[in-house]
């Protein structure tokens, strides 16, 4: 009867309750939930209580898309957006991304992607510099010390991934953009890793 309990203060610890923005609603969810099962109704206080972990999820990844970067100078950004992603999309996870466009049809976009199994997939190949080089493809390199790699995609495009404190992944793609190598590295150096970091602890 305590496995529903058990697992939802599992996922609300892994989710940060610092976020308390959403103190009040969210509380009056795990508060619901928390009755319902005081009254042995285990499948709608799990109900309750996955909906809670839901917005959760919401929450952190809004606050994950306050730590996107302003655009440059010569960009224009997006507001951003953070999303909670389903099961079905790189395997679930928390995510939020902004895309920044030059006056010359340029497009860069940063996404960053946290509590994804395909983080542990990613952290696999950076530890392994035969199989993240990919035949000579990708080259290696570390962004504010935090081991990365970089692949050009044809003429005019490029992209970056790195892992931070192998919990995040940090995405820079370039698209439509000369020298897109020199582009995907500025805006990655425009990133707080440290602050990043401490949000998804």
């Amino acid at each position: 009867m305590k496995r529903p309990f058990c697992l939802f203060a599992a996922l609300t610890l892994s989710l940060g309750l610092a976020l308390t923005a959403a103190a009040d609603e969210i509380s009056d969810q795990i508060g619901q939930g928390l009755k319902l099962y005081q009254q042995g109704k285990i499948s709608q206080a799990l109900g309750e209580l996955e909906f809670a972990v839901a917005q959760l999820k919401q929450k952190k990844a809004e606050a994950l898309a306050t730590l996107l970067p302003a655009a440059p100078s010569g960009w224009q950004a997006d507001k951003g957006q953070g999303k909670s992603l389903g099961g079905g999309f790189m395997g679930g996870g928390i995510s939020a991304s902004r895309t920044y466009q030059n006056n010359k049809g340029g497009r860069v976009q940063i996404e960053i992607v946290t509590d994804s199994p395909l983080i542990q997939s990613l952290a696999m190949l950076l530890g392994n510099p035969m199989f993240a080089q990919g035949g000579g493809q990708n080259k290696l390199l570390r962004l504010k010390g935090h081991k990365a790699f970089l692949k050009q995609e044809g003429a005019q495009g490029a992209e970056l991934q790195t892992l931070v404190n192998n919990k995040v992944l940090v995405k820079v793609s370039a698209r439509r953009v000369p020298e897109a190598e020199q582009a995907v590295r500025q805006f990655a150096e425009l990133m707080d890793l440290d602050k990043i970091s401490q949000l998804a602890r």
